[in-house]
């Protein structure tokens, strides 16, 4: 597999599965109800933080993935530093969350996907720059 391929082809898809993952398990804990018991939207909680501004940095991280791998794709010119801000985002994202995923050992099946997501935006951004 040649350079070209990786990144013109694997790395935009691995970015709008990345994504598309992000927004598939926060929609799934929140359509499951998960936070109804706690009032709208802006006050649900875990522990003490609000969920909210969360919510909106992982859905922008996804925006800014999508963006980033469409970008990469049709070979716009603010591709690179749209897809180097997103695969930063979701590199601070996954180590963070794997604070999280290790406090409590029901969690691992979470942590799963987060590491796989952490390697896949490490690899990503090592293909993008080189």
């Amino acid at each position: 597999m040649n350079g070209i391929q990786i990144t013109g082809v694997i790395v935009p898809v691995f970015m709008m599965l990345a994504g598309a993952g992000i927004i598939l398990i926060w929609a799934a804990d929140i359509f499951s109800g998960k936070f109804s018991d706690q009032g709208n939207f802006f006050r649900w909680r875990e522990g003490e933080n609000l969920l909210w501004p969360h919510i909106l940095a992982e859905y922008l991280t996804a925006a800014g993935l999508f963006a980033g791998a469409i970008g990469l794709l049709v070979y716009w010119e603010y591709a690179l530093p749209v897809s180097f801000v997103s695969l930063g985002a979701v590199i601070y994202s996954a180590i963070n969350s794997s604070g999280w995923v290790l406090a409590v050992k029901s969690r691992t099946r979470y942590g799963i996907p987060i590491w796989i997501t952490l390697a896949g935006a490490i690899a990503s951004l090592f293909f993008l720059i080189c």
